[in-house]
């Protein structure tokens, strides 16, 4: 995590396109929200928005790593984690390496790792036969993970869904349906949200 903070204090100071529109293939739902709220405020593109939203990509993109560790950490050990966490830690954001192809798969990325991350470790406790009342409730979380995720980024629901089948496959069909469960709760709730602001969210989707 040093490492990648020392890497992304030098991006966000010497590399002004970091994190810009200009840099985005299509529009997103999320850039869309940001533009409405200056409009709302007449706040302009000076120097200090663009060195804040440079932050705030490399803030989030920090998450990114740590996740990224965690995971493989759990599957695999400490040593692998670490040399596979320095291709996010140099890459400065995920998925793309260097440039920011698609803001919504770099804003839905940590909300899908954080919510795997979660169903990876409550599936190793309760292979273990531990924490058996409490993992449930963590599925759930795990669930409202994935579907903000999917909010930011509609193309992770093909991910979800190969956790969902996974969680079938090793028979844990409570854990799956909780899952399923936080993730319409979330994806739900946005669209209430989205509703109530007359924003029609499809149009932010490029196929």
């Amino acid at each position: 995590m040093l490492i990648a903070i020392v890497v992304r204090i030098i991006v966000v100071i010497f590399v002004p396109g970091f994190g810009s529109k200009g840099e985005l293939q299509h529009p997103t739902l999320f850039i869309g929200f940001l533009e409405k709220i200056k409009e709302v405020f007449g706040i302009s593109q000076t120097q200090g928005t663009m060195f804040l939203s440079r932050a705030l990509y490399a803030t989030v993109s920090l998450f990114t790593v740590s996740m990224v560790y965690r995971i493989c950490d759990l599957a695999s050990n400490k040593h692998t984690a670490w040399l596979l966490a320095l291709i996010p830690t140099f890459s400065c954001i995920m998925p793309s390496f260097g440039v920011i192809e698609n803001a919504s798969a770099f804003l839905g990325l940590p909300f899908v790792l954080y919510g795997a991350n979660v169903v990876l470790r409550q599936e190793i406790l309760r292979k273990n036969k531990r924490t058996e009342n409490v993992h449930r409730t963590s599925f759930l979380i795990a669930g409202l993970m994935l579907g903000l995720g999917v909010c930011f980024w509609y193309e992770s629901i093909f991910l979800v869904f190969s956790i969902l089948l996974i969680l079938c496959i090793e028979q844990n069909y409570k854990g799956a349906l909780m899952t399923l469960l936080g993730t319409a709760i979330s994806i739900i709730a946005i669209g209430l949200l989205l509703w109530a602001l007359h924003v029609n969210p499809l149009k932010y989707i490029v196929l």
